[in-house]
């Protein structure tokens, strides 16, 4: 008997932990197809809106991923399974999405956010040796790389470039197989013609790809910071520069070379909370309700006690019997006048167009 009950739990969780798998990866299926149509292949600029609603969903997933341990530190590429692979893109999905803010009064913010998000999917990936030399040795030799001459950044800039036009080519074709063969190029799973090799091969194109991208994506960042700084500091945007004493305070930049850092920044941001948090406790909001209430009745009470003060005051507090009702008595009788007057003017039935005249 008690192993018929360890059997039904056991049971019970596996099937608790491929109901969560599968809604994370409905979720992940949702935010990428979002994320292509808004951020990727955007062709106008998209609504603040739909952006925090993404930045909100992948942060849901990014936590549901860190929960769930999908990825462990001490685990190689080829020990995480194709399922769980394309959870990689989540930091830097949630990067793009920050990038990609419209509302000038919180870019700064947003961007510091992004360049977070960045740096640490560059870490995970070079953990696992993940994409390109040359785009990892941008973050682990910043120091070095800064010292390097115009012409040597150009050679790799347009290296770069190449490399995204070689991998751009490469995922287009894989996303057009894909939706040749299942319908969709964003539902994620082999099946059919696509196999797992083939969808693995996607992921690792994709990594890559995006490995290729921040360096550029960092750099236009960090060269934004300044200038949003300055537009802050004059007052916002449209602003005319003011004149100012003080000592201009240098911009921030968000460069960090301790791993453990920079997941723990990661962490603070996808575990916060999205909502505004509570000021007032359940029984402070009680009693300001109940205040409310008092003084609602209050003023209730004050304008009755003002309308009887004005009806005694108009007919001398019932002191001369029978004056109000005279008036009253009058009043009717000019609106009893005033109603036989229309019904002269307006005979029963003449508003009827549909009567039978003839």
């Amino acid at each position: 008997m008690a192993v018929d009950t360890f059997s039904t739990a056991h049971a019970v969780e596996e099937a608790a932990e491929a109901q969560d798998a599968y809604n994370l990866s409905r979720d992940f299926y949702d935010a990428y197809k979002k994320y292509a149509l808004l951020v990727q292949l955007a062709n106008a600029p998209c609504e603040q809106q739909d952006l925090d609603v993404l930045t909100a969903q992948l942060k849901t997933i990014a936590h549901h991923v860190m929960q769930l341990k999908l990825f462990s530190p001490n685990e190689a590429l080829d020990d995480i399974s194709t399922t769980d692979l394309k959870y990689m893109l989540v930091p830097f999905l949630l990067g793009e999405v920050a990038a990609a803010s419209r509302d000038m009064e919180r870019r700064g913010t947003r961007l510091q956010e992004a360049l977070v998000y960045w740096r640490a999917f560059v870490a995970d990936c070079n953990r696992l040796s993940i994409g390109h030399a040359d785009d990892h040795a941008v973050f682990l030799h910043d120091q070095e790389h800064a010292s390097h001459d115009a012409a040597a950044r150009r050679d790799q800039k347009i290296a770069r470039h190449k490399r995204c036009q070689e991998l751009d080519a490469k995922v287009n074709y894989l996303f057009a197989k894909k939706r040749e063969c299942s319908g969709d190029e964003y539902f994620w799973g082999a099946g059919s013609a696509f196999d797992e090799e083939m969808e693995r091969n996607l992921i690792m194109l994709l990594l890559r790809r995006a490995i290729a991208s921040v360096p550029d994506n960092v750099a236009s960042a960090e060269q934004e910071l300044p200038l949003l700084e300055m537009m802050v500091a004059r007052g916002g945007p449209g602003q005319e520069a003011r004149k100012s004493t003080r000592s201009i305070r240098k911009p921030a930049c968000v460069r960090i070379q301790d791993k453990a850092e920079l997941q723990r920044l990661y962490r603070e941001m996808v575990f916060q909370c999205p909502h505004p948090l509570a000021t007032m406790s359940i029984e402070e909001a009680a009693d300001l309700e109940i205040q409310e209430m008092q003084e609602l009745e209050a003023a209730r009470a004050r304008r009755q006690l003002e309308e009887r003060a004005r009806e005694a005051d108009r007919w001398w507090d019932g002191d001369r019997y029978g004056t109000q009702e005279d008036w009253e008595e009058t009043q009717k009788l000019y609106k009893d006048r005033d109603f036989d007057e229309f019904k002269d003017d307006h005979p029963w039935g003449s508003g009827n167009k549909m009567a039978n005249i003839g």
